[in-house]
């Protein structure tokens, strides 16, 4: 049914009927393009409707990340102190036993001089 566009208006009886072949075939063919337009285009509002659901979760989870980082930040600000189970001083005695037992096991293992400055640490 497609011919070359010469060998068809050779055989036109008028050049009006030939205007008008060539119009509704440009209709045709831009009525196919249009409808391909379309479908592409549904097409990218499902990949952009994909993208802002995945977007918005993703902002959600950042979200979610940086307040448990504030609240990670604020819990290692806060100052703690070890407590040592230095047990109850008996009487006439300023430590307790436990910071005995410590002192005593630090001298033998590293020495007098290097247990005391491991005291002052403590």
């Amino acid at each position: 049914m497609v011919s070359s566009w010469t060998i068809y208006y050779a055989e036109c009886k008028s050049r009006l009927s030939a205007l008008a072949r060539s119009c509704y075939l440009r209709r045709i063919f831009w009525q196919q393009k249009c409808q391909e337009a379309k479908l592409v285009q549904e097409e990218l509002r499902e990949v952009i409707a994909d993208s802002d659901a995945r977007c918005r979760q993703l902002e959600q989870e950042n979200e979610d990340l940086c307040r448990r980082v504030s609240e990670l930040e604020v819990e290692l600000a806060e100052s703690r102190q070890i407590q040592l189970p230095l047990g109850e001083a008996p009487p006439g005695q300023q430590y307790g036993v436990n910071l005995m037992v410590l002192s005593v096991n630090l001298a033998r293992k590293l020495g007098v001089r290097r247990s005391e400055h491991a005291q002052k640490i403590f």
